[in-house]
């Protein structure tokens, strides 16, 4: 069976299976149908049939969304909720199982701007969770085992610890400027731009210094490498 025959008689399936008790099968059925074929509207209306006659209003919502005449009030002021909770555009047209949002659902929608922090929260996330671990397993142990070391060769008066020194503070701005690039990273992501603009100058700050570090001599920096050098 194809076409309206065909989706009637998947639509009268299902509502039989409910009818015997086997709730779960029919919304299994009719959801999956729903989402395959958004545009054909008898499957949203069995789902809300069905989730109304089980006392699931929020799910009638749901699956009503499309329709809002088909729904009651209360329907929907819950569908209008769960469209103000979404966070993106694109979050409630997959819980809606929706191609388009209704014009009063997307007015619903946070500002484009809080959408768009919210979309790109999770790879900031990643950025800050990969300078905490650069910082407290990598960077931090390094830095302070170097200044361990730099202090007892001092005080034991070993010459080396000069060069320890010089490799110990290359170090520390090597993990600022590698941190300070990942925190950078995150906070443009969440559109934190005064901090954004602070770890950039770090970044930067630290890069012009580590470029200007010179091994070989008393002095950490090579004055005349400095961009601010006479």
């Amino acid at each position: 069976m194809t076409g309206r025959t065909g989706v009637d008689a998947r639509v009268a399936r299902a509502l039989a299976v409910f009818a015997t008790g086997d709730r779960r099968a029919a919304w299994e059925s009719l959801t999956t149908m729903a989402r395959q074929d958004p545009s054909e509207p008898a499957w949203r209306r069995a789902l809300v049939q069905t989730y109304r006659v089980a006392g699931h209003p929020d799910q009638a919502a749901r699956w009503g969304a499309a329709e809002p005449a088909l729904l009651d009030d209360r329907e929907r002021r819950l569908l209008r909720r769960a469209a103000a909770r979404a966070r993106s555009a694109a979050e409630l047209r997959s819980y809606l199982a929706l191609p388009v949002l209704p014009p009063e659902l997307d007015a619903l929608l946070p500002p484009r701007a809080e959408q768009r922090r919210h979309r790109l929260g999770p790879l900031a996330d990643g950025f800050e969770k990969g300078a905490l671990v650069v910082s407290s397993l990598l960077a931090g142990p390094a830095i302070a085992i170097g200044i361990v070391v730099t202090l007892v060769r001092a005080f034991l008066g070993d010459p080396s610890a000069h060069d320890v020194a010089q490799v110990t503070a290359a170090g520390v701005l090597v993990s600022v400027a590698g941190v300070g690039a990942l925190l950078l990273v995150a906070s443009v992501l969440r559109a934190r731009w005064v901090r954004a603009a602070l770890l950039l100058v770090a970044v930067v700050a630290a890069v012009v210094l580590l470029a200007a570090a010179d091994p070989t001599s008393s002095a950490p920096f090579d004055g005349a490498a400095l961009p601010w050098a006479p």
